[in-house]
């Protein structure tokens, strides 16, 4: 597996912190996935070590350096605030279906 750059793999980091939504972030028993329509990554734990892969046209790159434990507990956060949101959307349409039909008369 080639290596990826740290500058490089910092750079995508942050475009996908940016951008979390544009992702489709998944937290799962291998880490943290997401992907867009050009590329997809993995950020998990192997040990000691926190490595992130980044796929693009089936080529697989990687980076090991000491940076990724505080970017998966960003990732983790950020993917909690996300469904959080979701999840308040889905309450809010649902009061505001049962004010719609509270209103109707019979």
């Amino acid at each position: 597996m080639p290596n990826l750059k740290i500058q490089e793999a910092q750079l995508l980091f942050n475009k996908i912190r940016s951008n979390p939504k544009g992702y489709d972030l998944k937290t799962n028993t291998e880490g943290i996935t997401g992907r867009d329509d050009k590329i997809s990554f993995k950020l998990y734990r192997s040990g000691e070590k926190s490595i992130f892969e980044v796929t693009i046209d089936e080529l697989t790159f990687s980076n090991s350096t000491g940076e990724w434990n505080n970017a998966m507990i960003m990732l983790e956060n950020i993917i909690k605030k996300i469904e959080k949101e979701t999840e308040n959307i889905k309450v809010q349409q649902a009061l505001d279906k049962l004010k719609k039909y509270l209103s109707e008369e019979n």
